[in-house]
């Protein structure tokens, strides 16, 4: 039949979309290995499971109703009324869940007291409401144990202390591999195409939203002339970028970059000059002239 060849089509396209769904997860968890939490993988993993599940479902429910359809083609018209006056399973589980009395019950039902014409029935309350009160009352009897009594997990306080502790100890090892001789006194410009690529990265990403991508100034200043409001020397630039321009919006870098990314970002702001971008902001500051700095600044 026309309708069953159309129908196996769509099934083998929802099956193609739930295997390449489910084989998603391994993949996420390969990416711990690239600096991406525990936590995130596991919740984007369950997610995925989730996902899969829901769609499993509906397949599962748009199976029923194509078998409901095949099945009630080839009923009786007889068998059929008899179904359709039969409540149905959802009409079922409604009503066990919410316990609902029948309409000709409500009289034995009936409180005494009446507001203005308004009665109230003396229901219980539905069984899928006393289900969440009591699994509420257990969930909450297992965080007790858990976190409180034997103390198997840390709270949100301890979990943050630990958190800044293994960031601070990455920080040290990090740190303590810089080979660094030199400081904001005596800070050469690194011509480097790598070193120069990986501060226009940086730059891009975060000087960009005051000096824009190019260097032209928006809120900062242009950085692409020869004026300058702090000095325009390599030491200069370097130093700014280390410590910040305190009541500017130009934050201190030194805690977030260590002395060779700040010598990059430098050497790279250092190369903009001349560039002359289309719409650049005017001049702003006093004008500096390489040569009274040397060629290495």
């Amino acid at each position: 039949m026309e309708w069953i060849k159309s129908f196996s089509k769509k099934i083998r396209g929802k099956a193609l979309i739930l295997v390449l769904t489910f084989f998603a997860s391994p993949l996420a968890a390969q990416t711990s290995d690239s600096g991406i939490s525990q936590e995130v993988v596991f919740y984007t993993v369950i997610g995925l499971v989730l996902v899969v599940a829901f769609l499993v479902l509906i397949l599962a429910i748009y199976l029923m109703q194509i078998l409901k359809a095949v099945l009630q083609k080839e009923m009786s018209p007889e068998a059929l009324a008899k179904i359709e006056a039969a409540p149905s399973w959802w009409a079922k589980t409604w009503d066990k869940w919410n316990d609902l009395r029948p309409l000709e019950e409500e009289e034995n039902i009936m409180l005494d007291h009446n507001y203005d014409g308004i009665k109230e029935l003396d229901n219980h309350l539905p069984p899928w409401w006393k289900a969440l009160f009591y699994g509420s009352i257990v969930y909450a009897v297992i965080y007790l144990l858990i976190f409180h009594v034997f103390k198997t997990s840390p709270l949100q306080e301890e979990k943050y202390e630990m958190e800044m502790a293994a960031a601070a100890a990455i920080k040290v090892n990090q740190t303590a591999t810089v080979i660094v001789d030199f400081d904001e006194s005596n800070v050469t410009f690194n011509d480097d195409n790598a070193a120069l690529m990986a501060g226009k990265k940086f730059f891009e990403s975060q000087c960009a939203i005051c000096h824009k991508a190019d260097g032209g100034g928006l809120a900062g200043p242009n950085l692409t002339d020869d004026y300058w409001k702090h000095g325009g020397s390599m030491t200069d630039i370097y130093t700014v970028i280390k410590n910040g321009v305190q009541g500017t919006a130009m934050i201190p870098w030194e805690s977030k970059l260590n002395p060779n990314k700040l010598r990059e970002v430098a050497s790279y702001v250092k190369s903009l000059r001349g560039t002359n971008p289309a719409g650049a902001l005017p001049p702003d500051g006093a004008l500096y002239v390489e040569e009274k700095e040397g060629v290495n600044n």
